[in-house]
């Protein structure tokens, strides 16, 4: 049995330039996609994390500024974590990149109401616990959800902006084509 995918050809090109294969008709993703490699990934992280950090820091004081929740605001930290991550990578992205942006934007997002919170209770003399603070990093990260609850339009508008938030961070690091 051969476990080899056939080659296919371009029509009228004589140089015989391979094809990825095709299943179905549909032709499959090439394989040469360029990866970035563990050093690359590692400084993706680390750029990745400076930058959602900015963007929560830049949502919350947005939030504590107007009062509002302006969803976005999610938009821009998608690209702001996109961008980063392209940059510690020379511009490769792939699909780690690509989970790692979605997943810290989501984190930068969900987390920005978690400022505004110990802003409020600072000003008004709340003490900050351990405890507090477990409770805070968890409804950080439900908030987007939790918002539903509260006003069910504003929070599917917000969790729809979140959703473009994170497909601009997943396109901006997609793996770039070599060789084809």
């Amino acid at each position: 049995m051969n476990n080899t995918f056939p080659t296919l050809k371009k029509p009228g090109n004589s140089g015989g330039q391979p094809l990825p294969p095709a299943v179905n008709g549909v032709v499959m993703p090439a394989w040469d996609a360029a990866q970035p490699d563990s050093g690359q990934f590692l400084q993706a992280v680390l750029y990745g994390a400076v930058a959602a950090l900015l963007g929560c820091i830049l949502y919350a004081a947005f939030t504590i500024a107007t009062g509002w929740q302006f969803g976005i605001v999610a938009a821009l930290v998608g690209y702001m974590v996109g961008w980063a991550v392209l940059q510690a990578t020379g511009g490769v992205g792939g699909q780690n990149c690509q989970i790692l942006a979605v997943v810290l934007t989501y984190f930068s997002v969900s987390m920005a109401s978690v400022p505004a919170i110990l802003w409020y209770w600072s000003s008004h003399g709340v003490p900050l616990t351990p405890a507090s603070v477990a409770i805070l990093v968890k409804y950080g990260l439900a908030s987007p959800f939790l918002r539903l609850q509260h006003n069910f339009g504003r929070g599917l508008i917000s969790l729809i902006i979140l959703f473009y938030g994170a497909r601009t961070a997943w396109r901006m690091t997609a793996a770039k084509r070599v060789g084809m």
